[in-house]
């Protein structure tokens, strides 16, 4: 009788403890992006140019598709021979970036806000205005690559994955600051990517 009345209690209990909730989080992002880098240097001194844009598509359910165009540009000029140096570096959200899936070629446009870092003026930045005017073309084989994990643990578990493809690219166009294009006769290369990624973790509460 005893072990009967036991057997109906724990029953009971059962159905009156709250069922364990999850959280669910959920985000996916989808999009093209190109990179160009220039580079010279001789005994004394050096130069570069990078540039990166990209044009992505993201979504953290159950929100909507959220889309995100940019880019950004850098320079540095250092001379060991006399001391002097200068860098800059600037984003601009709203420029025209466009590139195909197939990676054979893309392009950008846009106009940069950067600051810009001297020996001449140690203590505070300039202010400079870059335009950027690059096309790239897509040159030998595409290289496609992907990747998955997943982890578990007492209190949930995550999952993603990765999807992408890579091709180089000849760069040609215009780096342009205070009248002077910043990559003339400057050796240069350039890539294209394509990815898609996604990730879903579930967490007990």
């Amino acid at each position: 009788m005893k072990r009967a009345i036991s057997g109906a209690l724990l029953t009971i209990l059962s159905f009156s403890l709250p069922a364990m909730a999850a959280t669910t989080e959920k985000f996916q992002v989808k999009g093209q992006n190109a990179s160009a880098s220039f580079y010279q240097s001789d005994d004394c001194s050096s130069s570069g140019v990078s540039v990166w844009a990209a044009d992505n598509v993201s979504r953290s359910a159950p929100g909507a598709p959220t889309s995100e165009k940019g880019a950004n540009v850098s320079y540095w000029n250092s001379n060991w021979c006399t001391g002097k140096y200068s860098y800059g570096y600037g984003y601009a959200p709203n420029v025209t970036f466009t590139a195909n899936n197939q990676l054979s070629s893309a392009s950008l446009k846009g106009t940069f806000k950067v600051d810009e870092y001297s020996s001449e003026n140690p203590d505070s930045t300039t202010a400079k205005t870059v335009d950027v005017a690059l096309n790239w073309t897509g040159t030998g084989e595409t290289f496609r690559g992907h990747s998955s994990s997943h982890y578990q643990w007492m209190g949930g578990m995550s999952h993603s994955r990765y999807v992408g493809s890579y091709r180089t690219a000849d760069v040609s166009g215009s780096v342009t600051m205070d009248g002077k294009n910043l990559i003339t006769n400057i050796p240069g290369f350039g890539d294209l990517n394509s990815s898609s990624s996604g990730s879903v973790q579930i967490t007990k509460r």
